[in-house]
Protein backbone atom coordinates (compact mmCIF):
# COMPACT_ATOMS: atom_id res chain seq x y z
CA UNK A 1 0.00 0.00 0.00
CA UNK A 2 1.38 3.44 -1.16
CA UNK A 3 0.73 6.94 0.23
CA UNK A 4 2.56 10.23 0.38
CA UNK A 5 5.91 9.93 1.98
CA UNK A 6 6.20 13.24 3.49
CA UNK A 7 3.96 13.93 6.93
CA UNK A 8 1.37 16.64 6.36
CA UNK A 9 -0.13 18.69 9.38
CA UNK A 10 -3.88 17.32 9.81
CA UNK A 11 -5.59 20.80 10.50
CA UNK A 12 -7.78 21.71 13.11
CA UNK A 13 -8.24 25.08 14.59
CA UNK A 14 -5.10 27.31 15.71
CA UNK A 15 -4.62 26.65 19.00
CA UNK A 16 -4.49 23.14 18.52
CA UNK A 17 -1.36 21.54 18.36
CA UNK A 18 -0.59 18.56 15.59
CA UNK A 19 -1.58 15.24 17.60
CA UNK A 20 -3.07 16.94 20.22
CA UNK A 21 -6.44 17.39 21.19
CA UNK A 22 -7.74 19.43 24.22
CA UNK A 23 -7.90 17.08 27.69
CA UNK A 24 -12.16 17.40 27.33
CA UNK A 25 -12.11 16.30 24.25
CA UNK A 26 -10.00 13.23 25.72
CA UNK A 27 -11.01 9.40 24.56
CA UNK A 28 -9.59 6.69 24.76
CA UNK A 29 -8.58 5.30 20.59
CA UNK A 30 -8.06 1.78 21.15
CA UNK A 31 -7.33 -0.57 18.54
CA UNK A 32 -8.10 -0.36 14.82
CA UNK A 33 -11.78 -1.11 15.02
CA UNK A 34 -12.22 1.34 17.55
CA UNK A 35 -10.33 3.79 15.90
CA UNK A 36 -13.40 4.06 13.69
CA UNK A 37 -15.28 6.87 16.20
CA UNK A 38 -12.72 8.78 15.35
CA UNK A 39 -13.06 8.63 11.20
CA UNK A 40 -15.18 10.14 8.72
CA UNK A 41 -15.73 8.48 5.13
CA UNK A 42 -17.38 11.35 3.34
CA UNK A 43 -18.98 11.07 -0.43
CA UNK A 44 -15.55 10.12 -1.41
CA UNK A 45 -16.07 6.28 -0.35
CA UNK A 46 -19.47 4.94 -0.83
CA UNK A 47 -21.60 1.68 0.21
CA UNK A 48 -22.24 0.44 3.91
CA UNK A 49 -18.78 0.82 5.38
CA UNK A 50 -18.68 4.40 3.84
CA UNK A 51 -21.08 5.92 6.10
CA UNK A 52 -20.09 9.72 7.14
CA UNK A 53 -18.69 10.02 10.52
CA UNK A 54 -16.57 13.02 11.64
CA UNK A 55 -12.98 13.10 12.46
CA UNK A 56 -11.44 14.29 15.46
CA UNK A 57 -8.49 15.75 13.63
CA UNK A 58 -6.24 14.23 15.78
CA UNK A 59 -3.36 11.89 14.55
CA UNK A 60 -3.06 8.14 14.83
CA UNK A 61 0.13 6.22 14.67
CA UNK A 62 0.55 3.05 13.88
CA UNK A 63 3.81 0.49 13.73
CA UNK A 64 3.86 -2.70 11.45
CA UNK A 65 6.09 -5.41 11.08
CA UNK A 66 3.62 -6.88 7.91
CA UNK A 67 0.57 -6.12 6.30
CA UNK A 68 -1.10 -8.69 3.93
CA UNK A 69 -4.30 -7.50 2.47
CA UNK A 70 -6.07 -9.18 -0.58
CA UNK A 71 -9.07 -7.45 -2.46
CA UNK A 72 -7.34 -3.82 -2.27
CA UNK A 73 -8.43 -0.55 -3.33
CA UNK A 74 -6.66 2.94 -3.17
CA UNK A 75 -7.71 6.44 -3.81
CA UNK A 76 -7.42 9.97 -2.70
CA UNK A 77 -10.43 11.46 -0.12
CA UNK A 78 -11.12 14.06 1.98
CA UNK A 79 -12.43 14.10 5.99
CA UNK A 80 -13.78 16.75 8.31
CA UNK A 81 -13.51 17.77 11.69
CA UNK A 82 -16.51 18.98 13.83
CA UNK A 83 -15.92 22.67 13.02
CA UNK A 84 -16.19 21.77 8.86
CA UNK A 85 -11.81 21.84 8.27
CA UNK A 86 -11.67 19.56 5.44
CA UNK A 87 -8.14 17.45 5.46
CA UNK A 88 -7.35 15.42 2.56
CA UNK A 89 -6.14 11.94 3.10
CA UNK A 90 -5.29 9.28 1.41
CA UNK A 91 -7.50 6.43 1.58
CA UNK A 92 -6.76 2.76 1.90
CA UNK A 93 -9.01 -0.06 1.65
CA UNK A 94 -8.78 -3.92 1.83
CA UNK A 95 -11.42 -6.81 1.86
CA UNK A 96 -9.26 -9.07 4.17
CA UNK A 97 -6.13 -7.83 5.91
CA UNK A 98 -3.95 -9.51 8.11
CA UNK A 99 -1.63 -7.55 10.56
CA UNK A 100 1.43 -8.66 12.05
CA UNK A 101 2.71 -6.58 15.23
CA UNK A 102 1.21 -3.72 15.79
CA UNK A 103 1.66 -1.24 17.57
CA UNK A 104 -0.66 2.38 18.02
CA UNK A 105 -0.41 5.31 19.71
CA UNK A 106 -2.14 8.54 20.37
CA UNK A 107 -0.60 11.34 21.91
CA UNK A 108 -2.75 14.18 24.05
CA UNK A 109 -1.98 17.19 26.10
CA UNK A 110 -3.56 17.05 29.48
CA UNK A 111 -3.60 19.31 32.01
CA UNK A 112 -0.73 16.74 33.66
CA UNK A 113 1.28 16.86 31.14
CA UNK A 114 1.31 14.94 27.83
CA UNK A 115 -0.18 11.51 27.99
CA UNK A 116 0.28 8.40 25.22
CA UNK A 117 -2.35 5.95 24.72
CA UNK A 118 -0.47 2.49 22.88
CA UNK A 119 -1.67 -0.38 22.03
CA UNK A 120 0.21 -3.43 20.98
CA UNK A 121 -1.49 -6.42 19.29
CA UNK A 122 -1.37 -9.23 16.65
CA UNK A 123 1.34 -10.50 18.46
CA UNK A 124 3.45 -14.20 18.54
CA UNK A 125 2.72 -14.56 14.96
CA UNK A 126 -1.28 -14.16 15.07
CA UNK A 127 -2.29 -11.38 13.61
CA UNK A 128 -4.95 -9.02 13.62
CA UNK A 129 -7.11 -10.26 11.15
CA UNK A 130 -10.27 -7.56 9.66
CA UNK A 131 -13.06 -7.34 6.89
CA UNK A 132 -13.59 -4.47 4.49
CA UNK A 133 -11.06 -1.84 6.55
CA UNK A 134 -10.36 1.17 5.24
CA UNK A 135 -8.23 3.85 6.45
CA UNK A 136 -7.93 7.64 6.27
CA UNK A 137 -3.50 8.12 5.87
CA UNK A 138 -2.02 11.10 5.65
CA UNK A 139 1.28 9.69 5.66
CA UNK A 140 2.69 6.27 5.10
CA UNK A 141 6.83 4.79 4.26
CA UNK A 142 6.94 1.07 3.54
CA UNK A 143 7.97 -1.55 1.24
CA UNK A 144 5.02 -3.00 -0.54
CA UNK A 145 4.64 -5.91 -2.82
CA UNK A 146 1.70 -5.88 -4.97
CA UNK A 147 0.09 -8.92 -7.39
CA UNK A 148 -2.52 -7.84 -10.16
CA UNK A 149 -2.00 -4.36 -9.52
CA UNK A 150 -3.79 -1.71 -12.18
CA UNK A 151 -2.95 2.14 -11.77
CA UNK A 152 -4.93 5.06 -13.24
CA UNK A 153 -8.47 3.21 -13.30
CA UNK A 154 -11.55 5.62 -12.63
CA UNK A 155 -12.09 5.53 -8.56
CA UNK A 156 -15.58 5.35 -9.06
CA UNK A 157 -15.27 1.83 -11.09
CA UNK A 158 -13.31 0.11 -8.35
CA UNK A 159 -14.65 -2.85 -7.78
CA UNK A 160 -11.95 -4.85 -5.22
CA UNK A 161 -14.37 -4.41 -2.55
CA UNK A 162 -18.15 -4.71 -3.01
CA UNK A 163 -19.30 -1.07 -2.03
CA UNK A 164 -16.22 0.60 -2.00
CA UNK A 165 -15.22 2.77 -4.71
CA UNK A 166 -14.09 6.83 -4.83
CA UNK A 167 -15.87 9.40 -6.62
CA UNK A 168 -15.82 9.52 -10.75
CA UNK A 169 -12.75 11.65 -12.35
CA UNK A 170 -10.26 10.92 -9.76
CA UNK A 171 -7.59 8.39 -10.26
CA UNK A 172 -7.79 5.08 -8.28
CA UNK A 173 -6.10 1.91 -8.37
CA UNK A 174 -6.85 -2.10 -7.02
CA UNK A 175 -4.81 -5.26 -6.53
CA UNK A 176 -5.17 -8.82 -6.08
CA UNK A 177 -3.15 -8.43 -2.80
CA UNK A 178 -0.14 -6.79 -1.85
CA UNK A 179 2.12 -7.67 1.17
CA UNK A 180 3.64 -4.58 2.95
CA UNK A 181 6.29 -4.32 5.25
CA UNK A 182 8.13 -2.04 7.85
CA UNK A 183 5.02 0.13 7.57
CA UNK A 184 4.97 3.30 9.40
CA UNK A 185 2.05 5.24 8.81
CA UNK A 186 0.37 8.48 10.28
CA UNK A 187 -3.96 7.99 9.99
CA UNK A 188 -6.72 9.93 11.14
CA UNK A 189 -9.19 7.26 11.05
CA UNK A 190 -10.05 3.68 10.69
CA UNK A 191 -12.88 1.40 9.84
CA UNK A 192 -13.41 -2.16 9.26
CA UNK A 193 -16.75 -4.41 8.85
CA UNK A 194 -15.51 -7.23 11.45
CA UNK A 195 -12.06 -7.37 13.31
CA UNK A 196 -10.29 -9.72 15.76
CA UNK A 197 -7.48 -8.35 17.90
CA UNK A 198 -5.17 -11.18 20.13
CA UNK A 199 -2.86 -10.78 22.21
CA UNK A 200 -4.17 -7.43 23.12
CA UNK A 201 -2.44 -5.00 25.08
CA UNK A 202 -3.19 -1.10 26.41
CA UNK A 203 -1.48 1.08 28.55
CA UNK A 204 -1.83 4.71 29.23
CA UNK A 205 1.35 6.42 29.62
CA UNK A 206 2.52 9.73 31.20
CA UNK A 207 4.66 11.25 28.77
CA UNK A 208 5.75 10.77 24.98
CA UNK A 209 6.06 7.24 24.16
CA UNK A 210 4.26 6.94 21.02
CA UNK A 211 5.40 4.06 18.50
CA UNK A 212 7.91 5.85 16.22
Amino acid sequence: MTGAGERTESGGSPAREPGRVRWRRFTVVFVPAAAAATGLLTATVTGAIGASFVVAGQEIKQAIREIRARGVEEFGGVVTTKDGTRIPVYIIAGRYVETYDLCQSVLTATPFGDVTIRTLAGRYDHPVTSENQVAKVISIDSHPTYTGLQVGLDASTLDAIPGVAGPPGTVGSQAVSVVNRNVRQVLLALSATTIDLPNTSLRVLKGDHECF
